[in-house]
């Protein structure tokens, strides 16, 4: 790394503003579509005080829209607007370069075998974990 130069992870958040948190939460809504503020909590792992946190200057910024469920008005539906559609887009490509100038050192095989190697190892902690919260022997909540 040159002196004065921010690793390229960290150009990512500067270019784009997002924590990786926020980012992964403008994926899932881009992915998935329109989600429930309890189902994002959800399928990130976080905390509702944390989420809010994450959601409100998303919101601020107009990247996303939190309204009343018609269904049920105690839920707020989480959506991605066109604003964040397009931030989402220029941190997605941010990203790339990013990860293009860190494995710049390795052949597309090598990218290919590293990208399977660190999904394998995340799906093995994500069992690992799973199977010590559904285990008889862990302690119950106080």
């Amino acid at each position: 790394m040159r002196s004065g130069t921010l690793p390229a992870g960290a150009r990512v958040g500067v270019a784009t503003g997002f924590s990786p948190r926020q980012f992964h939460l403008l994926g899932l809504l881009h992915d998935r579509g329109p989600m429930t503020q309890r189902q994002l909590g959800t399928v990130m792992d976080v905390d509702p005080s944390i989420l809010v946190g994450l959601l409100n200057p998303l919101e601020a910024h107009g990247y996303l829209s939190r309204d009343r469920d018609p269904t049920d008005r105690r839920r707020h539906v989480v959506t991605l607007t066109p604003t964040g559609e397009q931030q989402l887009d220029h941190a997605a490509t941010a990203q790339r370069h990013a990860e293009d100038e860190i494995l710049a050192g390795l052949t597309n095989p090598q990218r290919a075998q590293l990208r399977q190697l660190l999904l394998a190892l995340r799906d093995h902690l994500a069992d690992e974990q799973q199977g010590a919260c559904d285990s008889p022997d862990a302690p119950e909540p106080a």
